[in-house]
């Protein structure tokens, strides 16, 4: 029901205040609803109702004998209209709002439409040097400014001919810098689709924009317009690693010039970034892991109070590399909960045994590879891949388990094969096993593999594609 979805939508501490909103004889259309509104606050914070609960509720606060249907629908209808003013007011009169109000803007346009003079002219020049010395300034700041100076300019009593200070000037300035602010962020955003559904976006006047000529002073004196255009340059030509580090760099150092509106929209950017090039073998790790932890910190990791398996298993994964294990750990017990339900346990169970392998721990690694992970669509591949990870070192450092070893091998070879996987995957998956069998045969043969037969296993590997998480056959290799 619409007004019970509108009341889960306030915050705690907004409660009071809607409460005060509804006293207020300027907005308030009917009594019933401040008496009404206390009876449902109980519900708080689910406000789980069915339609009897309603009729209850509402014969408790007027008496059973004055319900009907039509009265209670408008009466939700009423105050449902209501808790919509209300979110509308709150904007506009937002007082912990750190960018320029909404209030503030209405104000001046205000003033400006009805003449104010003077008054209008001290009031917007004092909000437009109040938003240009804010550190943090969004791409709306910009086209804010635009319109400031734009009020300025059109207003009845500001002269054409001797314009001082150059408000038009000023405001087409802001209007570009808005522009290609905004291009930049379309543009990043249409080429992360492109790459996800495998479509191609066009994006008009995009190259105009990237050598915009006063593009140069711009980066330079705007954190976000720099970040952006050096996010676009890099999906222009191609995700690398240099071009990503630099990229990092830049994010890192302006980080705390950008609104957390930018913040949690540029995050998922560069985690992608790096998620792509981890994939490719790429020595990421270390900036990957930042990302995240940047992310969690700016409480932008959660989609929908919701975390995927997928993505707690990679962070994870990632901090066990990364050799901190205790914060992967504490990230487990932290963000667990936000696990579907079904996939709870499973996720936890082999996000431990990653850990446990990456901490050379190999029994409690096999130990938590329990039956139910061999049966879950992707958990399979991953759990499969692991067990024949253990084996392996477990053959080579202490020469045992070769049977087992091999079994695995042939086993995870022939699940692959009849796995409906992309054919890159499949072929990479195929690669990596034949790669891990040649390993293996080269040591029981040899027992002791001498440094020749390494360097032409190194030759080889080099030449493989494509093939998946080739810094461990690359480890694999050392350890014959």
């Amino acid at each position: 029901m619409k007004l019970l979805t509108l009341l889960k939508s306030l915050h705690s501490e907004e409660y009071k205040e809607f409460e005060k909103f509804l006293s207020s004889p300027f907005f308030k259309a009917s009594e019933k609803y401040l008496t009404f509104f206390k009876c449902l606050c109980k519900y708080y914070p689910s406000f789980d109702l069915k339609k009897e609960d309603l009729e209850t509720a509402y014969g408790r606060c007027f008496g059973p004998q004055s319900y009907n249907d039509t009265k209670l629908y408008n009466l939700m209808s009423g105050m449902s209209r209501q808790v919509e003013q209300f979110m509308v007011v709150r904007m506009v009169w937002s007082p912990d709002d750190p960018q320029p109000s909404l209030f503030d803007h209405l104000l001046i346009k205000s003033l400006s439409r009805r003449n104010m003079g003077s008054y209008f002219r001290k009031e917007a020049r004092h909000l437009i040097a109040e938003t240009l010395e804010r550190p943090q300034k969004t791409v709306d700041d910009f086209l804010f400014l635009n319109q400031l100076h734009q009020e300025i300019y059109f207003n009845p009593d500001t002269s054409k001919s001797e314009e001082a200070p150059p408000h038009l000037k000023l405001a087409a300035e802001y209007l570009d810098l808005h522009y290609c602010i905004a291009k930049l962020r379309y543009a990043a955003e249409m080429k992360t689709r492109e790459r996800i559904f495998s479509s191609r976006y066009e994006t008009p006047l995009l190259d105009e924009v990237l050598e915009h000529p006063a593009m140069a002073d711009w980066v330079e004196a705007h954190p976000l317009l720099a970040i952006n255009h050096s996010l676009v340059n890099l999906y222009q030509k191609g995700v690398d690693e240099t071009g990503f580090r630099e990229l990092m760099a830049l994010f890192v150092g302006k980080y705390t010039m950008l609104s957390k509106v930018d913040q949690s929209v540029l995050l998922p950017h560069l985690i992608n970034c790096g998620a792509y090039l981890l994939s490719r073998d790429a020595a990421v790790e270390v900036e990957l892991l930042s990302l995240y932890k940047l992310a969690i910190q700016a409480n932008v990791l959660l989609d929908g109070n919701r975390i995927t398996h997928i993505a707690f298993l990679n962070i994870a994964n990632l901090a066990g590399i990364c050799k901190e294990f205790d914060w992967a750990h504490a990230f487990m017990e932290q963000f667990s909960p936000y696990l579907e339900e079904s996939k709870r346990q499973p996720s936890v169970d082999l996000t431990k045994a990653g850990l446990y392998y990456n901490q050379g721990r190999l029994d409690e690694a096999q130990t938590c590879l329990k039956p139910e992970l061999f049966q879950i669509p992707l958990f399979d591949v991953i759990a499969r891949s692991l067990l024949v990870r253990i084996a392996f070192d477990r053959y080579v450092l202490y020469g045992k388990d070769y049977e087992f070893l091999s079994s695995q091998i042939n086993a995870f070879e022939r699940f692959v094969q009849t796995k409906d996987l992309s054919t890159e995957k499949k072929e990479a998956e195929l690669n990596w096993i034949k790669f891990v069998r040649k390993m293996v045969s080269l040591k029981f043969e040899l027992v002791h593999v001498p440094e020749s037969k390494k360097d032409e296993l190194r030759k080889n590997l080099k030449q493989l594609q494509p093939v998946r998480i080739k810094k461990w056959l690359e480890q694999g290799i050392e350890r014959l």
